[in-house]
């Protein structure tokens, strides 16, 4: 009977001792579960950015509606549709404005007028570069004693009004060296550096 009574209660206290360990470990686990959701910082979701759509159309060499991303500037977008025309009046442009999304970029085109001018200019320009005669670097020689007006006009950087102080001064009194073309108004040491090598007597 003893031995009975003693094989029961051996029985219970092991099942109090089962009991308790699981008990312990399932508290354990969910304090476990726990901190790793605490020490784990919650998923971010990636905001996509919108780009925005803006139409250029006037002087420009491909007019069209583009996509651009949010925050461009004029110069971007029209830079996307291949850059200004000759006949654009970049004076108009501004090419800082901030692109909103439907906007409207348009590159106004010069007048007949200021555009035959432009053109003028710039030929005239390219004829300077590719030849050296025009450009006052070699190739002429104007007679400060004989030329005239519109030979003295072919100096580098001298105009009509310029060329007609030369005229006058010679009538007065004559050449008597190149240096003293400095003694004309408008003309100084720097001007006369540059027509140097095409002035003669």
């Amino acid at each position: 009977m003893e031995k009975r009574t003693l094989q029961k209660v051996g029985l219970l206290c092991a099942s109090v001792a089962l009991c308790s360990a699981a008990s312990w470990w399932s508290g354990n686990e969910g304090g476990s579960r726990e901190a790793r959701q605490i020490a784990e910082p919650p998923a971010t979701t990636a905001v996509e950015e919108v780009p925005v759509t803006v139409c250029v159309s006037g002087a420009v060499k491909q007019p069209g509606v583009y996509q651009i991303p949010k925050g461009s500037r004029a110069q971007q977008v029209i830079e996307l549709a291949g850059g200004v025309t000759e006949e654009a009046d970049m004076d108009k442009v501004n090419l800082a404005q901030l692109c909103k999304d439907g906007g409207h970029i348009k590159v106004p085109r010069l007048s007949q007028a200021r555009l035959k001018k432009k053109l003028q200019k710039k030929a005239e320009t390219v004829q300077r570069t590719e030849d050296p005669a025009a450009s006052g670097t070699g190739g002429i020689l104007v007679h400060l004693n004989s030329a005239t007006e519109e030979e003295l006009e072919q100096l580098p950087g001298i105009g009509q009004a310029t060329a007609r102080q030369i005229v006058l001064f010679r009538n007065r009194r004559g050449f008597r060296s190149i240096e003293e073309i400095m003694q004309v108004p408008g003309i100084g040491p720097a001007k006369f550096a540059k027509m140097r090598d095409c002035l003669t007597l």
